[in-house]
């Protein structure tokens, strides 16, 4: 059903950086498990509808993630139903469908002060595929 994507690097972050900012399904299982992870699913909602979502994903899509952390906490929370992240919180993690839009918000969060912010590599469809558990409404 899925495939993991290929990398391609811009100008701005080169493959050595890339993979070091890279989570994979056991980190995730395990920081979402414990309730550390602040998990961000960067996918357009039809997307989680027609596929189901992670739990306590919180869905911010894409083209809305710089202006998510741009918010003010108080309309952070209002709009998403979350606490905002810290800018040096270790456990911000974007996912997407295959990784590379996840890779995209990553960049725009560390543009934006993140710079701990990392990506989940292969993302929901590694997570379908290794057998983590997907909610469907």
């Amino acid at each position: 059903m899925c495939q993991l994507p290929t990398y391609s690097t811009d100008a701005g972050t080169d493959a050595a950086l890339l993979e070091k900012l890279c989570v994979d399904f056991a980190e995730v299982r395990d920081l979402l498990k414990k309730g550390t992870a602040f998990f961000v699913d960067v996918r357009e909602p039809n997307e989680l509808v027609n596929d189901g979502r992670i739990r306590d994903a919180v869905n911010i899509p894409l083209n809305d993630v710089g202006t998510a952390l741009s918010l003010p906490a108080e309309k952070f929370k209002e709009k998403y139903g979350r606490e905002k992240p810290s800018q040096d919180n270790p456990n911000l993690i974007f996912s997407c469908r295959k990784g590379v839009r996840a890779t995209n918000a990553m960049q725009t969060a560390h543009s934006k002060g993140y710079h701990k912010a990392r990506f989940y590599r292969g993302s929901f469809c590694d997570w379908v595929e290794k057998g983590g558990e997907v909610l469907k409404k």
